[in-house]
C-alpha cells in the first residue's frame, strides 16, 4: 500500500488526490506470514538500486496474535 499525506493512493486510490513529495509505503507478505529481517534488508537494497530514498523504517509487529499497529486508510 502507498499513501501520501495519509491518503491511500495505491492500489485503488483516487486520481484527484493532491500528492506531495513525501510517500509512505507499507509492505506485507502476501500470505500474511512473518517476514524475516533478511527479506526487509533485501527489499531496502532493491529500493536503493532504483534510487528510491528511504528516510525511515518501522517494523509492524503482532503481540499474542493481536496487531500492535494501526491500519492505514483503506486497509
Amino acid at each position: 500500500m502507498i499513501t501520501n499525506r495519509g491518503i491511500k493512493v495505491w492500489p485503488d486510490g483516487f486520481d484527484e488526490t493532491f500528492c506531495t513529495d513525501h510517500w509512505r509505503c507499507r509492505f506485507s507478505s502476501v500470505d500474511e506470514r512473518k517476514m524475516d529481517k533478511k527479506e526487509i534488508i533485501e527489499l531496502l537494497q532493491q529500493c536503493e538500486a532504483h534510487q528510491i530514498d528511504t528516510i525511515k523504517t518501522e517494523n509492524l509487529y503482532f503481540f499474542d496474535g493481536k496487531q500492535g499497529f494501526s491500519l492505514g486508510q483503506g486497509q
